[in-house]
């Protein structure tokens, strides 16, 4: 899909791409956006920040538009679209959800964040003259692991996988985010403009000023190959799908050079304005771009115009992939039954065929008694959604929080997780067949929590 906005304000509108002529929603009084941050596909709401530096969300479910936080946060970031993180002017951490807000101060100012898909935020600030990282599972105020890196004076920065790389003068240094080990630093020619890394996290690449990308291969942590530019880039935007990359150049903003991710070359120069929002990759190997006041989807391979938006450079855009206008099926919403026991069927095979005659809603048998396999002493364990209310690292301090906490009835329990070498003591409730259920749990807690899915 792709919402359109108006880059002025106004209604907002989502089409199923390429159908670009037929609305399937429309959400009025959306203010201009400057930047997204993220899409929530559970609950379909777009975080973005409006022109006046305002995080907000807007909800296609609800047909409505929110605020997210009226605070003046900078380095707004998001793992899952619905958990805002930002640094306040004091350079305290600030955590915004739907339930509520949360913050956390650092040992010194923070200068970035970087959210983690299981929950979990890594938090860099400068102290002693180098950089700091912090480590921390909010809404627990307890740094679980520190690192210390160079300092790095430059903003390029990206999440690679499991590690988290800056851009220095001399490389790249970083560190897992799991456990903030340091990895190997990666020493470059040139210092690095921009990062991004591939959708399996396996390669990243660097733009240099040398009118080169340095690809970097994570694994042997060093540089694999290059991509000569025909002049310096100053930045880059990943295919999601990991084909092709867009390079900005730096002394330009009437064109962008597609590189080619399998054969490390720029394929060709498309011309286009370059916004926040476009050009970028939209479904089926197309780039949308724009030039003039239209938006024009160009084949990625050959660079062929496909179709025309005729004034469609007065809109924001913004693709995602979403499939919750379609109907919700009832069975969703039911709650869990078990079945009673079945009667005894007989063993012997002709009063089995006879029963199952005589009552065609007996269960077939397809094999004989002895060859059916014992019943499992217990049901395979199944994903589902955790209500964590802390995460803290002792025992006792989680038994008290979760004696402070009574949800319908229900008590949270002390659940033991390792992250690295640190044990950490979870408070919990769960888990729950849908998230919608496990947020319904939380906000009739009262309490800060969030939401994360076990997988086992």
């Amino acid at each position: 899909m792709v919402l359109r906005i108006p880059r002025t304000g106004g209604t907002a509108r989502a089409y199923i791409h390429p159908r670009l002529d037929s609305v399937v929603a429309s959400v009025p009084g959306v203010p201009p956006i400057e930047r997204v941050l993220g899409f929530d596909p559970d609950y379909g709401v777009l975080a973005f920040i409006d022109d006046q530096g305002q995080p907000r969300r807007l909800d296609l479910r609800a047909i409505e538009v929110r605020t997210a936080s009226k605070e003046r946060l900078t380095s707004l970031s998001t793992a899952n679209g619905a958990d805002l993180y930002g640094i306040t002017a004091k350079g305290t951490v600030a955590r915004i959800t739907p339930a509520g807000d949360w913050s956390f101060e650092p040992p010194a100012p923070a200068r970035a964040v970087f959210p983690q898909k299981n929950g979990g935020l890594v938090i860099a600030g400068t102290e002693s003259g180098k950089t700091s990282l912090w480590l921390i599972q909010p809404t627990d105020d307890e740094v679980l692991q520190t690192a210390t890196l160079p300092l790095v004076s430059r903003a390029a920065s990206a999440q690679v996988g499991d590690r988290i790389y800056f851009a220095v003068d001399s490389g790249l240094v970083g560190a897992r985010a799991r456990d903030l080990q340091l990895v190997k630093s990666i020493p470059l020619d040139d210092p690095g403009e921009s990062l991004v890394s591939t959708p399996s996290g396996d390669r990243v690449y660097v733009a240099l000023k040398s009118a080169r990308v340095a690809v970097v291969d994570r694994y042997s942590e060093s540089v694999s190959e290059e991509v000569v530019l025909p002049g310096p880039a100053a930045e880059l935007r990943m295919d999601p799908l990991g084909q092709h990359i867009l390079a900005r150049p730096a002394n330009g903003a009437d064109s962008a050079w597609v590189i080619g991710v399998g054969n490390h070359k720029v394929n060709g120069t498309i011309a286009t304005e370059w916004r926040p929002d476009l050009p970028a990759f939209a479904p089926q190997g197309a780039i949308a771009v724009v030039r003039g006041n239209d938006a024009i989807m160009v084949d990625a391979a050959t660079f062929s115009t496909r179709s025309t938006v005729t004034g469609g450079a007065s809109d924001y855009w913004y693709f995602i992939s979403w499939n919750g206008f379609r109907p919700r099926s009832a069975d969703l919403d039911r709650p869990v039954t078990f079945d009673s026991p079945q009667p005894a069927v007989p063993s012997d095979s002709a009063a089995w065929g006879a029963s199952r005659d005589s009552n065609p809603n007996l269960p077939v048998r397809d094999a004989a008694p002895s060859m059916l396999e014992p019943p499992s002493s217990a049901a395979p364990a199944r994903a589902g959604y955790m209500v964590s209310f802390a995460a803290v690292l002792t025992e006792q301090k989680a038994s008290e929080a979760a004696a402070g906490i009574v949800v319908n009835g229900q008590r949270p329990r002390v659940v033991a997780t390792q992250s690295g070498s640190t044990t950490i003591y979870r408070v919990v409730l769960g888990p729950y067949g849908t998230r919608e259920e496990a947020e319904r749990v939380g906000r009739d807690s009262r309490k800060p929590y969030w939401i994360y899915e076990e997988t086992r």
